[in-house]
């Protein structure tokens, strides 16, 4: 995968070009202890659609951490650097969780890029303060134990009944977690900490994003981000594209086939 500089160190990201697909690029943001590794079930049902760019954000996968914090203003200047590195200047973006929040911060701050917007089990509400102390405690918790703390918290992203059903799965994800760096968990703990609300990218996104080309993907049993709060902001008009899971926060394994397919009809009806 190619390394691009930046800031004194480098991003890593996979793009998989097809000049031929007529809908663009999609941009896909992995969440908090993931990597662009965790998309590998879902591109089979995208890849003849468009261009794919897969990027690892700083302190995860094969990129290193850039600092104490990193703010998802930082995790979206890192997205326009690669974009702006392969000349692409219009893309849909779909970021997971962590990666959701990122991509409300890039339609922020470069909305000019964008052609759609995808929150995948991802919100735009900022922390609770509970939710702030949480990740306060956790950054202990890393500190003191990283390992103990990815083992800990991996099966906590899954709904029990699926943490049951894909063992295996969540021992492999538990696996390639481990290789994270401390201090890149850390950055991003607290950066998802100090993250702003950015309900406002709903209720009035930026006319790149009107109307209706933002998509939200949502968990019936999502445990991360209940779906009772999702609801809230599930109807804002912007929002031209839902779609409900009947699985928990990580659907792209234990929904895969079908949140491959939902993403793919999302896509498809937004040309460039």
């Amino acid at each position: 995968m190619p390394l691009l500089e930046y800031h004194q160190s480098h991003i890593n990201y996979e793009f998989r070009d097809h000049p031929k697909g007529n809908h663009g690029t999609l941009v896909l943001l992995h969440g908090f202890l993931e990597d662009s590794r965790m998309w590998k079930e879902l591109t089979p049902n995208l890849e003849h659609i468009g261009s794919i760019l897969m990027i690892d954000l700083p302190g995860h996968g094969k990129t290193p951490s850039f600092g104490y914090e990193h703010t998802m203003d930082f995790m979206a200047g890192c997205v326009r650097a690669v974009l702006d590195h392969l000349d692409v200047t219009k893309c849909v973006l779909l970021g997971h969780s962590m990666g959701g929040y990122a991509a409300l911060a890039f339609t922020h701050l470069y909305p000019t890029y964008l052609t759609g917007l995808g929150l995948f089990f991802s919100t735009p509400e900022a922390d609770s303060p509970e939710r702030v102390e949480m990740r306060f405690r956790a950054a202990e918790l890393v500190k003191k134990n990283k390992n103990a703390f990815i083992r800990a918290a991996i099966p906590q992203l899954f709904d029990l009944d699926t943490r049951n059903s894909y063992k295996d799965e969540i021992s492999s994800q538990i696996q390639e977690s481990l290789t994270l760096e401390t201090q890149g968990i850390l950055a991003s703990l607290m950066g998802m900490r100090s993250r702003p609300d950015r309900t406002s990218v709903l209720y009035d996104p930026p006319s790149q994003l009107v109307p209706s080309r933002i998509a939200v993907f949502a968990g019936e049993k999502d445990t991360v981000i209940p779906f009772q709060g999702v609801q809230g902001w599930w109807n804002a008009e912007s929002v031209g594209f839902r779609y409900l899971s009947d699985h928990g926060h990580m659907g792209h394994i234990s929904d895969s086939k079908r949140c491959g397919m939902a993403i793919a009809e999302w896509w498809q009806t937004l040309l460039p």
